[in-house]
């Protein structure tokens, strides 16, 4: 069998399965304009749920009713656990740290993972659970030093 021969087999498997998992997102894609054409038709609700005006009017959770100790420390890392649960470990690991600290920690257990989208991603959770007191910061200069609450 020639060379030739080889890479048109080979470029044909190629195609062929392209052309699969294309029909495959076209269904997709058609499965879901039917569901939202069939919601669309769909009689609507005369009464508009509630909106609150501005933000004063939202209820804000007072610190007893917050979930205290969702972050509790985390012996051992796991990859296809919730970044929650990664900076726990990882805040475990360094009882303190500022964010890239605890991205390098993140990042050495899961190499494999994207730094980048890994960094953006850290930054919007540390200040999710700051905000909600799932963890505690001290501000040095222009940094957070991050560390878990204590239970009690």
């Amino acid at each position: 069998m020639s060379k030739n021969t080889m890479l048109d087999k080979h470029a044909i498997a190629f195609l062929k399965d392209l052309a699969e998992n294309t029909r495959i997102e076209i269904d997709a894609i058609e499965r879901t304009i039917e569901l939202i054409e069939t919601r669309m038709s769909a009689p609507q609700s005369v009464e508009a749920p509630y909106m609150p005006d501005s933000v004063a009017e939202r209820p804000v959770l007072s610190p007893a009713k917050w979930k205290r100790g969702v972050l509790t420390p985390v012996e051992t890392f796991d990859p296809f656990g919730k970044l929650d649960r990664k900076i726990a470990y990882a805040l475990t690991r360094l009882e303190t740290g500022d964010r890239d600290a605890i991205l390098n920690e993140i990042h050495q257990a899961q190499p494999d993972r994207d730094k980048y989208k890994l960094e953006n991603a850290l930054a919007v959770r540390l200040n999710y659970l700051l905000k909600n007191g799932f963890i505690r910061a001290d501000k040095y200069g222009r940094k957070y030093q991050y560390q878990l609450v204590k239970a009690g």
